[in-house]
């Protein structure tokens, strides 16, 4: 609130001599009087709540299934340090949540359809597949480098992504490519 100038005073924001007094200056006069308002630029009154349940559903769903493979805690604390990696990068990133969650349950479909991982001759075949299909629809070589640029750097803030995208083969799987894509585009990736 006090960035917003918006503290004291009922939530109104101060003004004159007060907002000098609590460090806020008046707002400008002159030529700089019709340049926009930065605090109401940073924190705008019409931003969505970011849902992030659907996503925890999901990775809570991995983390109790790690516990029941009895690895001590290890694998569940790992995804729960991911999940919340994950869901800050997104919140920061102006991500859409349920985007966000369509790729997750992407995820979870994949790693149900197959309970051994694949061969690495069956996950070059459906890697295969996939680009095939991708390329049919005009994705590009660059368009794929954007979206594995874009996978690389949330392995950093979610640790295991690039792993679980592989064992799964959720990584191969159209949807989700082009799921990263549009992501790494709306970032700004060039």
């Amino acid at each position: 609130l006090r960035l917003a100038g918006q503290h004291g005073n009922g939530g109104a924001a101060p003004s004159g001599a007060d907002a000098e007094k609590d460090g806020n200056p008046s707002p400008p006069a002159g030529p700089d009087a019709d340049k926009p308002d930065i605090a109401a630029t940073l924190f705008k009154n019409d931003v969505v709540n970011f849902d992030a349940k659907p996503v925890e559903d999901i990775f809570n769903g991995f983390a109790n299934a790690a516990i029941g493979d009895g690895d001590g805690g290890e694998r569940s604390r790992a995804l729960e340090a991911a999940r919340d990696g994950l869901i800050a990068d997104a919140k920061a990133n102006g991500t859409d949540a349920k985007e966000l969650s369509d790729a997750m349950a992407i995820v979870k479909e994949r790693q149900a359809d197959g309970l051994i991982e694949p061969t690495p001759e069956q996950a070059e075949q459906r890697m295969a597949e996939s680009l095939t299909a991708l390329r049919a629809e005009g994705v590009t070589a660059a368009d794929l480098n954007l979206a594995r640029r874009f996978v690389a750097d949330l392995e950093v803030v979610a640790p295991g992504t690039i792993a679980t995208l592989s064992r799964s083969g959720a990584g191969n799987d159209p949807r989700l490519v082009r799921t990263a894509i549009r992501e790494a585009k709306r970032r700004g990736y060039r």
